[in-house]
């Protein structure tokens, strides 16, 4: 588990599966800023040295576009931001969080797997429907989902042929602690039908396990009904009725020839060559 800090439901269950003796699994906690390349690279190599080596990967870091980080409180402007106006490189640490570490640490994940071809790795996403759905309140927030999703995609090419996937779950208002910080508690009230945790934790491993997922599929998981008969809808999108219908064919569109080019490399060479 990496995260800045543990909730108490965290700290328990790594409390109760804290022993080291090889005859019954254990849990591990490494603390970590997913903005801080350094501390990803730190999180890598002590993953590395707990356990072996890493099938799994599991990217879920998001923080809700806090004050700190909105499109609404300009950098320099507003007292709430903390993102600097001056900054160089420049970035928003909504960003930071939602999309560029998780997408250094599958970075990561894909050159540690392509250099160790017998470990079957699994690159698992968690992002939201905001992904493809809009929100004036918060575009950061939606934005940083959209491009993960756009990346998952990018990367479905690279996995055909080997024994590891990739899988996204895009998950619609679900309970956690997310929503607690008094600007956005009204968003997503106690009362309201949302996922719990264990409804992500039961999709995510189905997902993981079951056959007609993998190779980046984008799995839609929201509670539907009523508050008396709720049942968990799930679905994966159909994201390609968005490509073009039309385009050049025959020796015009070398955009297709070139990615195939590309993919055959890194699947013979690695990241490295």
């Amino acid at each position: 588990m990496a995260d800045v800090k543990l909730l108490p439901e965290a700290q328990e269950l790594l409390d109760k599966w804290s022993a080291r003796d090889g005859k019954k699994p254990a849990a591990y906690y490494h603390k970590t800023d997913i903005s801080d390349w350094a501390q990803l690279s730190s999180l890598w190599e002590t993953s590395l040295e707990m356990l072996g080596q890493i099938d799994i990967l599991c990217n879920g870091a998001g923080i809700y576009e806090p004050p700190s980080s909105t499109f609404w409180n300009s950098p320099g402007i507003s007292p709430l931001a903390e993102d600097k106006a001056d900054a160089s490189p420049g970035v928003y640490k909504t960003f930071a969080v939602n999309t560029m570490g998780p997408i250094r640490l599958a970075q990561i994940a894909i050159d540690y797997w392509l250099e160790n071809r017998n470990v079957e790795g699994n690159l698992l996403w968690v992002a939201s429907l905001g992904g493809y759905v809009h929100s004036l309140q918060t575009p950061l927030y939606f934005a940083s989902k959209a491009a993960i999703i756009s990346f998952v995609k990018s990367l479905a090419n690279l996995l055909t042929g080997f024994c590891w996937i990739e899988l996204l779950i895009q998950l619609f208002f679900t309970l956690t602690p997310i929503f607690h910080p008094e600007y956005c508690r009204d968003r997503v009230r106690p009362d309201d039908l949302t996922l719990t945790p264990d409804h992500c934790a039961t999709v995510m491993f189905n997902v993981l396990t079951e056959p007609q997922y993998g190779d980046g599929s984008i799995v839609e998981t929201m509670l539907v009904g009523t508050k008396e008969n709720p049942s968990v809808h799930v679905r994966e999108v159909p994201l390609t009725a968005l490509y073009p219908t039309v385009g050049p064919v025959g020796q015009d569109n070398h955009l297709l020839e070139e990615e195939e080019k590309f993919t055959k490399h890194l699947q013979e060479n690695g990241m490295r060559k």
